[in-house]
């Protein structure tokens, strides 16, 4: 009989179409077709035609992405050849072009930090060789070191310096004034090669930011037994801390310093917490917006300071307190998941946030872009879909609840 079918010729099939790990042509056809799938196709044939015209788009997406990797994987190539400062400016400029573009094609979060990061990293290193080309040998080793964004590998669109310097001689005048005339060059050309100045002067332009390791461990000492607020801010800085240039074995001794120091003074991880935990988020009462009432950003708010900054913050001093070094804040996160300090749901739900938020900022950078003013954190809810919107209040919500977990877990609810 027609209707006496055989069990095995069906068998992985309906296992595949039971899991879901076979791609359904609907979701297909909306995914690489950029249309909503009818509700059913008359014919098998309007089904291939559908399917055809979702591949040509899929073809052209491929293209696309092929094309601008080889642009990246060329550029980044130039970079250690170049001779001057102006063909890094123009490759500069050139990299960030290809990064918006692929954003606006819908490239991840993820991938685009580590775009980003890789090739600002290997222009500051030439920026460096560069200048040093310039000047006399320097006298004793020293590491160049990036913090911030830059020290978290999560750069996007726009960038501005947040960096140290540590060298190894210590008590000499020489030695101190090489290292100024070497600082200042190099916060020059890196300004001109697009990475802005940093408007709190974290670079080692400023004595707080540049000095010999002995210095420096003078300095720590009182940063971290000292919690006034601008000690604070030096602290929470420095604990993002990641070598760049010059040479590793000074970068790792500091570094290592540095989580030392932490581990020897709780009080600071303390005080990095309660600021992580009173820092506002832009939710009321009721989980909806908090916007601004008047002024120029009447109906926005701002994405960096009430949503991804006390993420950033929250999830670093969990890291600190179970002794994590790396600085990426998703790894992070992934290491308090593997080391059972968070439960996979919450760490997923907050790693989920930290690509909305920061998602959420890069599209806030591109409406700065596109309408040719200048940058400033703040977002309009209304220029996201309602799916966006919502996301974002998720996300929200989930760096509230971290902050809850950390109320309790460092305070005992008892701030």
């Amino acid at each position: 009989m027609p209707t006496n079918y055989q069990p095995e010729k069906f068998k992985d099939l309906y296992r595949e179409f039971r899991s879901g790990d076979n791609l359904s042509d609907r979701l297909l056809i909306e995914v690489f077709g950029g249309s909503r799938s009818p509700l059913f196709f008359p014919t098998v044939k309007d089904r291939m035609l559908a399917l055809k015209d979702a591949r040509k788009a899929l073809d052209r997406r491929l293209t696309f992405l092929d094309d601008h990797w080889h642009k990246i994987v060329t550029m980044v190539r130039r970079v250690d050849t170049v001779h001057s400062l102006d063909e890094l400016v123009d490759l500069h400029r050139s990299l960030n072009v290809i990064a918006v573009e692929l954003f606006l094609r819908h490239v991840g979060v993820m991938e685009l930090h580590q775009m980003i990061t890789f090739y600002r990293h290997r222009i500051t290193e030439k920026v460096i060789e560069l200048v040093l080309d310039r000047l006399e040998k320097p006298p004793c080793p020293f590491a160049w070191f990036n913090m911030g964004s830059d020290g978290r590998q999560e750069q996007t669109f726009f960038t501005d310096q947040d960096n140290a310097l540590v060298y190894e001689v210590h008590g000499s005048a020489e030695v101190d004034a090489y290292f100024k005339h070497f600082a200042d060059q190099v916060v020059h050309d890196l300004d001109t090669a697009g990475f802005a100045l940093c408007t709190g002067n974290i670079m080692p332009i400023n004595d707080k930011w540049r000095g010999s390791y002995a210095h420096w461990l003078a300095e720590m000492e009182e940063v971290f037994s000292n919690q006034v607020q601008e000690n604070l801010l030096r602290v929470i800085i420095l604990m993002d801390i990641t070598y760049c240039a010059g040479m590793p074995e000074v970068g790792e001794q500091f570094i290592n310093r540095v989580h030392t120091m932490i581990r020897q003074h709780f009080d600071a991880l303390l005080t990095m917490a309660r600021s992580a935990v009173m820092s506002s988020v832009a939710l009321n009462f009721f989980k909806k917006f908090r916007l601004e009432r008047s002024g120029e950003h009447t109906g926005k708010f701002n994405v960096k300071l009430f949503g991804w900054a006390p993420l950033i913050m929250t999830t670093r001093v969990f890291a600190l307190k179970y002794g994590i070094r790396v600085t990426n804040t998703v790894t992070r996160l992934q290491k308090l998941e593997a080391g059972r300090h968070f439960d996979a749901d919450f760490s997923h739900d907050l790693q989920r946030a930290y690509l909305v938020l920061t998602r959420a900022k890069m599209i806030s950078q591109v409406e700065a872009i596109v309408s040719g003013s200048k940058y400033d954190y703040y977002l309009d809810p209304e220029v996201l879909s309602d799916e966006e919107r919502e996301e974002l209040r998720e996300a929200l919500i989930s760096v509230e609840n971290l902050q809850k977990l950390a109320y309790n877990s460092f305070f005992g609810g008892m701030l």
